[in-house]
């Protein structure tokens, strides 16, 4: 089975090939260079250069599988949730090609890619427990056998990669701001700062608007005292982020007792979150321990090709 998947959700715009269930090209064309000089992403700037960079990342993805177009077998492409502009381009093309070639078409949803990132190097063991990070989501998600998605907690508010780069933005620092607050964090002291305890939400829900707000207000407060060290609060805010991300995470292992933990999204790729799932997998005998490689950490359409390899083979 050779797949063609396209990723478009937002500001990248990424080509895949899957060959006999195998990735064997994947293509991101990156627009943050593009974006920066306005502290995020502008939507229809978005959508803009993803139809004049398209073709190209085609062309590339191909040459790099060397895959001939009419190959092509299955074309997979992410329908919600995203950019509506960025979203609605890579399903023009996607249908095109579909139409062009005369092959199936599969639209797919961006969040379930993300946790199939995990899958692409190493399989899950079923029931599955997944932590879901990134600029615009955070959710836990509980799969009890193969696509069977159950959102079991979701942020409501903030995402944790938006409070990552909201914050960074307030220390003066450049787009996207999570890795910046990352490599920042390695030389700082993660206990010069105290933040008030956050409170869960429900269940297993996630709020970070009252870490964003203390943490404008620890910066404004340090900074005019003269005491702010910037290494010190990326460190002290990295720590007391990740410690709620954990938090909820662990709660929900001791309930659901899955076989396999998994991390996805583009937040991570951050270091000291990757450890923590490691130790807290270890803590409690998880059968498997699942970190995507850093090239599928972020949006990219290897995921969305491994998602639509499962939908085949599961249906079939």
């Amino acid at each position: 089975m050779l797949i063609l998947a396209i990723e478009s959700s937002c500001d990248e715009f990424s080509v895949a090939i899957m060959k006999d269930k195998k990735i064997v090209a994947n293509i991101i064309s990156s627009q943050i260079k593009d974006h920066v000089i306005y502290g995020g992403v502008v939507p229809e700037l978005a959508s803009r250069l993803h139809v004049e960079n398209f073709s190209s990342v085609i062309i590339n993805a191909l040459s790099d599988s060397n895959v001939k177009i009419n190959e092509i077998q299955y074309i997979a492409y992410t329908d919600k949730p995203g950019l509506i502009g960025s979203l609605i381009i890579g399903r023009l093309v996607a249908k095109t090609l579909g139409l062009y070639l005369n092959i199936p078409t599969m639209a797919l949803n961006h969040m379930e890619g993300h946790i199939y990132s995990a899958n692409i190097e190493n399989k899950f063991e079923y029931p599955v427990l997944s932590l879901v990070v990134s600029g615009g989501h955070t959710q836990i998600q509980y799969l009890e056998k193969p696509l069977s998605f159950e959102v079991i907690g979701t942020t409501v508010d903030d995402a944790i990669g938006e409070c990552f780069d909201k914050v960074a933005r307030q220390l003066g620092l450049s787009y996207p701001g999570g890795p910046e607050i990352d490599k920042l964090s390695i030389d700082g002291d993660e206990n010069a700062y105290k933040f008030p305890e956050i409170n869960l939400v429900d269940k297993y829900n996630y709020s970070f608007s009252g870490l964003k707000t203390a943490s404008l207000n620890i910066i404004s407060k340090s900074k005019k005292d003269n005491s702010f060290n910037l290494k010190n609060f990326c460190a002290s805010f990295q720590k007391a982020a990740i410690n709620y991300l954990v938090k909820n995470f662990e709660k929900a292992i001791i309930e659901y007792k899955p076989r396999s933990i998994s991390l996805a999204g583009g937040v991570s790729a951050n270091k000291v979150l990757r450890n923590r799932i490691f130790s807290i997998g270890n803590k409690y005998n998880i059968f498997k321990i699942l970190v995507p490689d850093l090239k599928y950490c972020t949006d990219n359409a290897a995921m969305i090709a491994e998602l639509c390899n499962e939908y085949i083979n599961y249906n079939n």
